[in-house]
């Protein structure tokens, strides 16, 4: 499934940046088809287009648009079904009527008919007791978002991030699943529609030479969040606290060394669908999923504490020209690693013994078109890939710009 688009900040072009304009008043038009999926979510297709808009010398642009269209399917227990729907739209506008302001709003709609669930904590098994039904380890998971990101500088590399955001919730657990079984033994809790309201703030720390394939600096986001459900007497409360410290080096020609640590910590009433997410101001899947540990199912793992890390290196290698378009290539190799805990003891059952630690590799290539759009198609082993899905023991990926 296609990430969220990280929310960008106006940063300086580094000194002898490559044929970087943003001056010439001019729009950047790029698109390209989704194609991609994994056993758990089948053959994946649709199409990710970008719309940006160069002005007044404006960094990076002026505006830029995404707008993301995606399905996929899946032989299930009658036969072939669309498993999961995505629909994304989101715009960014860095110096909204000249100012130090930039906002970034997004409306979405996310269906998956086979979202994962195994149980809470580090230690959940994949093995289903005999008699178990077709899905026992899935749920159909529905939700509709409305977010904003509006994002104050303060001069210098600081930034102050100030996020809001609704969501639709309508979860639906299958008769004699694992989320059923958990959610009647009162294990879990938010399995019934919700509205539920996010507020989030915090602060930016943004030295890197491009936000659109940053090779030195740094990207620093540290915030605290806090949700409610609504109706209030759903229970449905809690707090986090979430950071996402990255690095870049240059490390030999077009080859850069990016390094990510993300950890999230969440407290109070947590439903279900949030504890497989985190983040300091918008939330992604994680520990698994292609913004996290890639290889890892998304919605393998859940718990109140995550933390992992990321390495790439990373390049763009080759350019080229087709019909008076800009191109670049390249490619990435990738590891990723990390755990959760189930609650704050850090001593559960559920997390089992030991480091426990979840890991992903793979390798992947990049297409920049123009000045401001990157897609990437990566893929990553991981062993949960492969105790999950032993015929195809990958993840898949086809999104929309760099991971970090």
């Amino acid at each position: 499934m296609p990430a969220d688009k990280p929310a960008p900040a106006a940063v300086k072009a580094a000194p002898g940046a490559d044929n970087v304009d943003y001056a010439t008043e001019r729009y950047e038009v790029a698109a390209l088809p989704l194609i991609g999926g994994d056993s758990d979510i089948g053959f994946e297709f649709g199409s990710v287009g970008t719309l940006t808009h160069f002005s007044k010398g404006i960094v990076p642009y002026e505006w830029n648009m995404d707008l993301v269209l995606a399905a996929s399917v899946k032989g299930g227990p009658s036969g072939t079904e669309i498993t999961q729907q995505n629909y994304q739209w989101n715009i960014d506008v860095p110096a909204v009527a000249g100012s130090n302001v930039r906002i970034n709003p997004q409306v979405s709609y996310n269906r998956t008919v086979n979202q994962l669930y195994f149980g809470i904590g580090n230690a959940s098994s994949p093995q289903a007791p005999s008699g178990a039904p077709a899905r026992y380890f899935e749920f159909d998971d529905r939700q509709a978002r409305v977010r904003d990101l509006t994002r104050i500088a303060l001069g210098g590399p600081i930034d102050v991030m100030l996020g809001a955001t609704y969501r639709f919730e309508a979860p639906g657990p299958y008769a004699g699943s694992k989320l059923a079984e958990d959610a009647a033994a009162n294990k879990v809790i938010g399995v019934d529609p919700l509205s539920l309201v996010t507020l989030a703030s915090g602060v930016v720390v943004d030295t890197r030479d491009s936000e659109i394939f940053p090779r030195q600096g740094s990207y620093h986001q540290i915030g605290l969040r806090g949700t409610v459900g609504i109706p209030f007497d759903a229970g449905i409360r809690y707090g986090a606290a979430g950071a996402m410290l990255a690095t870049y080096k240059p490390i030999g020609g077009p080859f850069v060394l990016a390094l990510r640590g993300v950890a999230d910590l969440e407290f109070g009433n947590v439903p279900i669908y949030d504890l497989y997410t985190g983040g300091p101001f918008q939330t992604y899947e994680m520990p698994g999923g292609s913004a996290a540990i890639r290889g890892v199912p998304d919605g393998r793992y859940s718990g109140l504490v995550k933390i992992f890390g990321n390495a790439e290196v990373r390049a763009l290698v080759l350019r080229f020209r087709i019909a008076g378009q800009r191109f670049r290539v390249g490619g990435n190799v990738l590891f990723d690693a990390g755990r959760l805990w189930a609650d704050y003891t850090f001593t559960s059952p559920l997390d089992g013994r030991g480091v426990g630690l979840k890991w992903g590799a793979g390798a992947g290539a990049y297409l920049q078109w123009g000045q401001a759009a990157v897609f990437r198609l990566e893929v990553a082993y991981s062993p949960d890939a492969a105790s999950e899905n032993p015929s195809l023991p990958l993840g898949i990926y086809v999104e929309d710009g760099v991971m970090f």
